[in-house]
């Protein structure tokens, strides 16, 4: 149940270094989630939990905070750090010691996990920079 919760407050980015193969945007930055595998918020679990809120806050330092809000008022959290390397995020979760990955286009930033909470094939999350 806790992986379903954070995998709805999952995300998170970073500031780009000066590589050839960062991003040409800055990665920094608080974002909000829009989507999960094309639904919009509020969305509900298989569960029955309804997530009506998710921001995910990209630190200059590489860390993250994910902050998920579910109808009933309660709030999940999830930190990490993360990297970006050839236009690929790899976010590693230190809450729930995974790690998956991501890509930002623009101001749109898109998670992807595979076979995780509960769900059968992959989870995508969009999320938009504020």
């Amino acid at each position: 149940m806790r992986r379903i919760a954070l995998l709805a407050a999952i995300v998170a980015l970073a500031a780009c270094s000066n590589d050839a193969t960062s991003p040409s945007v800055s990665l920094v930055g608080t974002y909000s989630l829009r989507t999960i595998n094309g639904n919009p918020l509020p969305f509900t679990f298989s569960s029955g939990s309804m997530l009506v809120s998710d921001r995910l806050s990209l630190n200059a330092d590489n860390s993250y905070v994910d902050i998920a809000t579910f109808s009933n008022g309660s709030t999940s959290t999830e930190q990490g750090f993360w990297s970006s390397n050839n236009n690929v995020i790899t976010f590693n979760d230190q809450t729930d010691n995974i790690q998956y990955t991501g890509s930002l286009s623009g101001s749109v930033l898109t998670e992807i996990f595979n076979n995780t909470g509960g769900f059968s094939g992959s989870v995508i999350e969009v999320y938009q920079k504020d």
